[in-house]
């Protein structure tokens, strides 16, 4: 071996033959370019009814929403008791507790005869909550990374009605939201 060969610049003091070299070079960029061609995990897609409250977008679990009527301010009959709470309101038959989304969620809320969605509930408590707007059903990717707010994570419209695809919502947590109204409600059956 000669100087010339020890110096042939692979590295090894010329130990490696040019297409040794090439062979080792071509596999680790392969592994290296495999790497990064992985398949990311998919975040699973959520169900929801996209509400406007205020200045918020929110979207409530599909399964939680038994129907969407229009919200008609001269039917309601006033209640006292808590903020959030508007009245009561019958929805198919049967009496609901009426609840302002944009109060629960901190907003401003909403004007007593503004016009609106009544989104009823399923579940204990006969509950439904008076919405600003109900633009329909769509499909939300949750932020794994996002914090709790508003009484929700962000999440992401993956599909959804007209341009609201890519818009970033609230998802919210019904059982921290309405819990003082549930607990209210299911108390006076007692």
């Amino acid at each position: 071996m000669t100087r010339a060969d020890a110096s042939g610049g692979d590295g090894l003091g010329g130990l490696l033959d040019d297409a040794r070299a090439r062979a080792i070079l071509a596999a680790r960029t392969r592994r290296l370019a495999e790497r990064r061609t992985a398949p990311e995990p998919e975040t699973p897609l959520e169900d929801v009814l996209l509400c406007q409250a205020g200045a918020g977008l929110h979207a409530l679990p599909l399964a939680a929403v038994e129907r969407v009527t229009p919200f008609e301010p001269r039917r309601l009959t006033p209640a006292a008791g808590r903020p959030a709470l508007l009245g009561l309101a019958s929805v198919e038959g049967r009496l609901r507790r009426v609840l302002d989304l944009s109060r629960l969620t901190g907003a401003a809320p909403a004007a007593p005869d503004a016009p609106g969605f009544l989104v009823a509930l399923r579940g204990a408590g006969n509950l439904a909550l008076r919405v600003d707007a109900a633009p329909g059903a769509a499909r939300v990717a949750r932020e794994l990374a996002g914090d709790a707010f508003e009484g929700g994570v962000r999440g992401l419209v993956a599909e959804g009605p007209g341009d609201l695809a890519g818009r970033t919502v609230t998802l919210l947590h019904l059982d921290d939201l309405v819990a003082d109204h549930l607990s209210a409600a299911l108390g006076a059956r007692a």
